[in-house]
């Protein structure tokens, strides 16, 4: 054994001093310091994360560190979170079982949210108003995996978004999606992939119904003209009574495509018109673009397109369509409990690392929380909250 005197013991110190200002981040320190806690980069300043890795060991400058933030550190949590989607992807997870007619493979929820940035972002992220990003996110509720994600600038539409993850769709799949998915090539994939889609339609849809007294060519073949009639919705809630569902089991969508589907027609009460009037002048006033005057003609009911068969009954439409909601939830958990909208002044590639941070710890907290649901429930009987859970969950990564 080798002993130190204290002019040895005084070397030693100073090398090792030296060793720790000249050792380089490498990747698992880097990690550390971007999940030491939710948003860690964004919310600490650079001279907190160049302190914090002087006491795990290692000296290193502010400027030094704001130059790790760069295009390459970038890549790599890309590279990281492609590699945990693709693995999560190819897992067999045991589903949640919900209250259905039907037996699904899964519960896809689709649905988009924006994060909005500084001007300096523009040109890079522009959106419609200013600068930000728009996050296209769809996940399974019955597993809680992702199925499908795009980052997008702020200033993107959802329909091209909602046609390219029908590539992954298979039979048996339920198909969740909100107003901006809304377009008849969708329904019609959906349909020849075998799967099932429920979708609220837009106002200023045309519907049309099998005509009363069609009229035929002599070869016996239907004209086209009177092969439907429009069914005017403004008509149809005049006689629908208020808090009353009504069910048409085959309507035609739109003027040309004329596409088959069911249609439910639910009539709000007063109070749930008033929300849904007060939902359009928000809408009104905080998104461009003028609100149809349709939209004001239709407020007091809510419309649902549907492939299900006739064995599942409208109660069981809306009550599944009510299933969307969660995916608010996860939104909401994100921007609240792990801040990836949260911003301060720092440069682009220090923001995207903050983002794609965000992303893996959104992929790993909701994977496992949705299974801690299902143990939970099969073995204790007990309902999970997914928000909390996911809250401490997402503290613990």
């Amino acid at each position: 054994m080798n002993f130190c005197l204290p002019s040895d013991l005084e070397n030693l110190a100073n090398e090792t001093k030296f060793i720790q200002r000249n050792r380089k981040l490498g990747a698992v320190k880097f990690l550390e310091l971007l999940f030491s806690q939710p948003a860690s980069i964004a919310k600490n300043s650079l001279t907190s994360l160049s302190s914090r890795l002087e006491d795990s060991g290692l000296t290193i400058s502010k400027q030094a560190l704001d130059k790790k933030f760069n295009e390459n550190a970038v890549d790599f949590l890309k590279q990281i979170y492609l590699l945990l989607f693709e693995a999560q992807s190819k897992q067999l997870f045991h589903p949640f079982s919900i209250q259905s007619t039907l037996n699904f493979r899964s519960l896809r929820i689709l649905d988009g949210t924006s994060i909005k940035l500084p001007p300096a972002f523009q040109q890079v992220y522009p959106s419609t108003v200013g600068s930000g990003v728009k996050c296209q996110l769809e996940f399974d509720y019955l597993t809680g995996q992702l199925m499908y994600v795009e980052v997008q600038a702020g200033k993107a539409g959802d329909t091209a978004s909602g046609m390219k993850r029908l590539e992954t769709v298979q039979e048996n799949d339920l198909i969740l999606q909100d107003l901006g998915y809304f377009q008849f090539d969708l329904f019609k994939e959906v349909n020849a992939r075998k799967a099932f889609y429920v979708s609220r339609a837009r106002a200023d849809t045309m519907f049309y119904v099998d005509h009363p007294e069609p009229r035929y060519h002599e070869n016996g073949e239907i004209m086209k003209k009177y092969a439907h009639e429009r069914l005017y919705l403004e008509e149809e809630l005049k006689t629908i009574k208020r808090g009353e569902t009504r069910e048409y089991p085959k309507v035609y969508l739109g003027k040309h495509a004329r596409f088959p589907t069911r249609l439910v027609v639910y009539r709000m009460t007063d109070q749930e018109q008033r929300q849904q009037e007060m939902r359009i002048k928000r809408r009104k006033q905080t998104k461009p673009g003028k609100v149809k005057q349709k939209s004001y003609e239709v407020s007091s009911i809510s419309t649902y397109v549907t492939n299900f068969p006739s064995e599942v009954s409208v109660e069981e439409i809306t009550g599944l369509y009510r299933y969307r909601w969660q995916i608010e939830l996860v939104f909401k958990s994100w921007k609240t409990d792990m801040d990836v909208d949260y911003y301060r002044r720092m440069k682009l590639e220090r923001w995207e690392c903050h983002f794609y941070a965000c992303l893996i710890l959104l992929l790993l907290s909701m994977l496992i929380t949705y299974q801690i649901r299902l143990y939970l429930w099969e073995e204790k009987g007990i309902i999970l909250s997914e928000m909390i859970a996911m809250r401490e969950i997402s503290k613990r990564i």
